[in-house]
């Protein structure tokens, strides 16, 4: 239902022109960002996640309402040295939970 990617690294231009990566030391000149995990750094992230709605008809007016009220939350964080899940990606931490809310009222 809902996927989102971020990528923490430092991002450089290649010898600070024009829009290619630099790989080397001697490319990383154009540092225009830096969004890399620092050690003994904690980094915080925000994302909403809405529940799924389902829309019915009642009385002749449309109702919409929660479709369930747990929702599965999978978190995955890799670590890709080449930059792509093709390269060689390796799986670092996982994370996951299951949310509960309550429409009862109570």
């Amino acid at each position: 239902m809902f996927n989102a990617e971020k990528i923490f690294m430092p991002i450089p231009q290649q010898l600070g022109k024009g829009d290619r990566m630099g790989r080397g030391p001697y490319e990383k000149s154009g540092l225009i960002e830096d969004t890399a995990l620092h050690p003994l750094k904690t980094q915080y992230l925000d994302y909403e996640l809405f529940f799924p709605m389902k829309s019915e008809e009642k009385d002749g007016k449309k109702v919409s309402s929660i479709a369930s009220e747990t929702l599965d939350l999978e978190v995955k964080l890799w670590y890709l040295p080449f930059g792509t899940m093709d390269d060689d990606p390796f799986l670092w931490k996982e994370y996951k939970k299951t949310v509960k809310i309550s429409t009862s009222g109570k």
